[in-house]
């Protein structure tokens, strides 16, 4: 029986069950007057008023709906198509999202104490902030500045709502309504179009002048938004010309910042211009700026604050540089700052060379807690390894393998001890957990998740998790319960308990894994890894280039498998998101992969994440050692898909009771060079 319809019977059963005690409560009243138990008889009232107890309950079992008749009544609701809303409707558990849309379809001409009611009896839902969020924007356009004023005690969080507020404050409080508007102006940002109006009012008040109008010209091109700090500019009157024109200059011939000796009108603050041109350049021509650094500080041209946020734009953009022409002030500056993420691209580099020198030298300046991680502790022995310092290598690949990911798991593998999984159980309360279970968010999930809303039950859950942050492990244990795998992920991270192994890591849809899995001679515990980093078991997950469902595939490549194996998909887009139909094409899809791969794992997941034809250039000068390979791939994003779906691999089986003795086996790691002339007709990905 599936949980939608264990809820369904369940829900009859409690209808059922209240209707006999209704009415054996009644029978045993009436019994109980006739036989003296009281002092004196019932009343006829209080027989009428259990009697329409009684009968109420009857009307609710014939007037309940079906999910798919409240299904039809929410999408009429959505269309605005009030007439094929069902009158039982306003019975469901669910009601209040017929009710959102009523309102919604009726703005601005619903009063803001109407809303704002609305809003608290909804409190416990998403549906709360919506609506009035909604509300704020529609009676802003509308320009009825009360309602956005009763509404809204405080400015909203979103800057559209937060003009619309303060523009409503120009009535009866322009102070405030100034003080809220310089906030919203100066930023290097564009403003919705919500802010038009409160600008050009403080505009033409001269709250917003010539002062503010070159600040946020100057913030502009801070924030690489060159097009509007020349709009900006072209606004400014005659008498800044000089200070604009130079502006403009700067950005071509930084080094004038040195000698720059023209007189600007006041508010014009040479460290903050040098700053702007300086932030704008330093993502385009990191070389020009790594040149003129070193010459600033004594200069003065910017403050002491400047130059450090300078600094460390500059040693983030060290990939920019191959390592022959590293200016020698980048590598003094990752040195200084000892940024784990900074070091990263000089470190990887040195790694994918086999610069074991420059690998050891690299780790050692990392500072801070990051100095002892996996990664870093796993490389510092690898070096000390390559340069035959065993009892060192040995130390470093000790302290890497307490560290429960990838690094740390290839290290716990070198040294023949056990993963350290550190895995613990949720301790509960008792009654915790069923009072939780039996709040109104819970029974709208259900609800949600019974008519295909799982978007709004994802919604509703993540709503929920704020609100009741120190509840987040009860929360997790009711979704492993309820078989809500997608859920119960969240509850882990929402509350970062990153050590409840089983509800990070639910075995979800186990058998369908494991059916394909054998299907395409896969490790299922592999496919689950792939699932788990894609949508983090979420079979409605779509990303923004058009992957969708568990296992995140493309159209295009769901096609093209469907023609391989002879599988009709009647709308593609739909059917991903059927995990039924996914996982096979998925799992197809990664056995395609390792074949082109001849076998090697690494190469396919890269793949399966950034698209074959990449891998394929990836391949041609990557490194033999299959870690190497892993830190030479340019993409970030692949680079931790890969070592994220490894080190889930190995959770995963554990978490099965398997044993687990390597990260990868053998076949999975060998790497040759031959790798990359392999030619298949599999689809890019992406």
């Amino acid at each position: 029986m599936s949980v939608t319809e264990s809820n369904q019977r369940c829900g009859l059963c409690q209808i059922t069950i209240g209707i006999v005690s209704f009415w054996n409560i009644r029978t045993n009243l009436y019994r109980q007057s006739l036989f003296g138990v009281f002092a004196k008889p019932m009343s006829k009232t209080y027989l009428q008023v259990v009697t329409g107890l009684f009968l109420g309950l009857l009307s609710i079992t014939a007037s309940a709906l079906s999910d798919a008749e409240f299904r039809t009544s929410l999408e009429a609701a959505r269309q605005g198509q009030w007439n094929k809303v069902s009158e039982n409707a306003s019975d469901h558990v669910l009601a209040p999202y017929i009710e959102y849309h009523r309102i919604k379809r009726n703005l601005p001409d619903v009063s803001a104490a109407d809303v704002r009611a609305y809003a608290t009896e909804n409190a416990d839902s998403p549906l709360s902030r919506w609506i009035v969020r909604h509300a704020t924007l529609t009676y802003g356009a509308a320009r009825k500045w009360d309602e956005v004023l009763s509404l809204n005690e405080y400015a909203p969080a979103d800057a559209p709502g937060r003009c619309i507020y303060y523009r409503a404050k120009l009535i009866k409080d322009q102070a405030a309504a100034f003080d809220g508007g310089r906030q919203l102006w100066l930023s290097g940002s564009s403003r919705p179009e919500q802010c038009d109006d409160l600008f050009k009012a403080m505009l033409s008040r001269g709250e917003i002048n010539e002062q503010a109008i070159w600040q946020r010209a100057v913030l502009a091109l801070q924030a690489g938004n060159r097009s509007l700090s020349d709009y900006l500019l072209r606004k400014l009157p005659a008498e800044w010309k000089v200070a604009s024109s130079t502006f403009r200059q700067l950005r071509s011939s930084p080094e004038r910042l040195l000698t720059l000796d023209k007189t600007f009108p006041d508010g014009v603050e040479r460290s903050d211009m040098g700053y702007a041109v300086l932030a704008y350049l330093v993502r385009r021509k990191p070389a020009d700026v790594a040149e003129l650094y070193p010459q600033l500080s004594e200069a003065g041209v910017l403050s002491e604050a400047q130059l450090a946020r300078l600094g460390n734009m500059l040693a983030a953009r060290s990939y920019k540089f191959d390592a022959e022409e590293r200016p020698d002030i980048v590598d003094q500056l990752l040195s200084d700052l000892g940024d784990g993420n900074l070091i990263g691209p000089v470190l990887r580099e040195a790694i994918a060379q086999s610069d074991w020198d420059a690998v050891l030298a690299w780790t050692d300046k990392v500072q801070g807690s990051e100095r002892e991680s996996g990664y870093h502790m796993y490389w510092r022995g690898r070096a000390l390894e390559a340069l035959g310092q065993s009892e060192a290598a040995h130390h470093a690949y000790t302290k890497a393998a307490s560290a429960r990911e990838f690094y740390g798991f290839l290290a716990a593998e070198k040294l023949a001890l056990p993963y350290e999984l550190k895995q613990t159980k949720t301790s509960l309360q008792e009654g915790q957990l069923e009072a939780v279970a039996d709040s109104p968010a819970i029974a709208r999930i259900r609800a949600l998740w019974a008519i295909g809303e799982e978007g709004l039950a994802a919604d509703e859950w993540n709503f929920t998790l704020l609100r009741h942050p120190s509840d987040t492990p009860v929360y997790a244990e009711l979704a492993k319960q309820n078989g809500w795998p997608a859920l119960a992920v969240q509850a882990t991270i929402s509350g970062r308990h990153w050590n409840l192994l089983e509800h990070r890591f639910p075995l979800a849809y186990q058998d369908e894994f494991s059916r394909w899995a054998e299907e395409y001679d896969l490790d299922p515990s592999l496919l689950m890894s792939i699932a788990r980093r894609e949508s983090a078991f979420n079979p409605h997950a779509r990303s923004p280039v058009g992957a969708r469902g568990l296992m995140q595939i493309m159209p295009a490549t769901a096609k093209q498998v469907a023609r391989e194996k002879n599988l009709v998909l009647h709308d593609v887009n739909e059917d991903l998101m059927d995990y039924r139909t996914n996982i096979p094409l998925g799992s197809y899809y990664v056995r395609s992969l390792l074949e082109r791969y001849q076998g090697n794992l690494i190469a396919a997941l890269a793949g399966y994440n950034a698209g074959p034809h990449k891998v394929d250039r990836w391949l041609k000068d990557a490194p033999v050692a299959y870690d190497q390979f892993i830190e030479s791939i340019p993409y970030r994003e692949t680079r931790d898909y890969v070592k994220a779906v490894l080190a889930y691999r190995v959770i995963f089986s554990s978490l099965k009771g398997k044993e687990v003795t390597a990260v990868l086996d053998p076949d999975e790691r060998v790497f040759a060079q031959q790798l990359s002339q392999a030619e298949t007709s599999i689809p890019a990905r992406n």
